[in-house]
């Protein structure tokens, strides 16, 4: 089956490992159109501008076969049918690499990977939309471990090439290995204190009942429910409270005591007292009054002869 004008599906899909341990590595009908796109948008194109035969050495990996690569992710984009291994025979390897950058072709990852003097190769991915257009170089450690640093284009144009009599590399090696950065690596250490929190909230609502009391509870209860409400929930409790108790006790205690007694007490011992003690005494100087022209008649009456 052909994917593209130059490259066919059993291009895509050698393996020397899958040959070797009797591997199926069969895409699917979901992987087939991504190995179909990568072929015609970046490989083809490639080929083109090179005007010699690329070598696939490693192109989709099937889930049985990707478990088998020691350090492989199973979220490779090997294994999700976008990604490819490239060697150009009778081309050095950095020149492959630098062409991919300067055609501007639009990949998601290119990795420029060199395990050893011969065994050199360049990884490219392609995806069917939102490429991020990284370029990286692998770092091959003795314990086997491999890391990966971004550069920049600029950076990696200015890769050091092999001499003129060196670019014709007569016999290229390969391992087919883990050669892509982990892209679920950094999510691991924000999980790990996402449980350690939700297990710190969780033991702390399970001391406090043992050590509080039935009514310190309510209390905190209380409390809390305040708080939570915040500074509106505490005026208006406030303010009811105080007006209503001061007001009333204060003005009906004072005002009917003063008036009532002050005022029968006073009129009724003044006006009593007075008008019955002047009416005799004026009642007496009438009769005295009159009986004066009587007493005086006697009087004269006495003196004459």
């Amino acid at each position: 089956m052909q994917l593209s004008r130059y490259f066919s599906l059993g291009e895509l899909t050698h393996s020397n490992t899958a040959v070797a341990r009797g591997i199926s590595n069969q895409p699917g009908p979901a992987e087939l159109p991504r190995l179909q796109a990568l072929c015609q948008s970046v490989l083809d194109p490639l080929r083109e501008a090179l005007g010699r035969p690329l070598k696939v050495t490693s192109g989709y990996r099937s889930p049985a076969l990707n478990a088998v690569i020691p350090g492989s992710s199973p979220t490779s984009q090997h294994s999700q049918a976008e990604a490819a291994d490239l060697q150009c025979p009778g081309m050095n390897t950095a020149t492959l690499f630098k062409t991919l950058i300067r055609l501007g072709l639009p990949f998601d990852q290119l990795i420029y990977e060199a395990k050893s003097a011969s065994s050199i190769w360049v990884h490219v991915s392609h995806r069917a939309s939102a490429n991020r257009g990284q370029v990286l170089i692998a770092h091959f450690a003795a314990n086997g471990r491999v890391s990966y640093s971004a550069v920049t284009r600029e950076a990696a144009l200015a890769i050091p090439e092999a001499t003129r009599s060196l670019m014709a590399e007569p016999e290229l090696t390969y391992e087919e290995v883990a050669d892509e950065p982990r892209p679920r690596a950094p999510r691991a250490p924000r999980k790990t204190a996402a449980k350690t929190t939700a297990k710190a909230t969780a033991k702390t609502p399970a001391k406090t009942p043992a050590k509080t009391p039935a009514k310190g509870a309510a209390k905190t209860a209380a409390k809390s429910a305040g708080q939570s409400a915040g500074k509106p929930a505490a005026k208006p409790a406030a303010k009811p409270a105080a007006k209503p108790a001061a007001k009333p006790a204060a003005k009906p205690a004072a005002k009917p005591a003063a008036k009532p007694a002050a005022k029968p007490a006073a009129k009724p011992a003044a006006k009593p007292v007075a008008k019955p003690v002047a009416k005799p005494a004026a009642k007496t100087a009438v009769k005295a009054a009159k009986k004066a022209p009587a007493r005086a008649r006697s009087a004269k009456s006495s003196a004459q002869p």
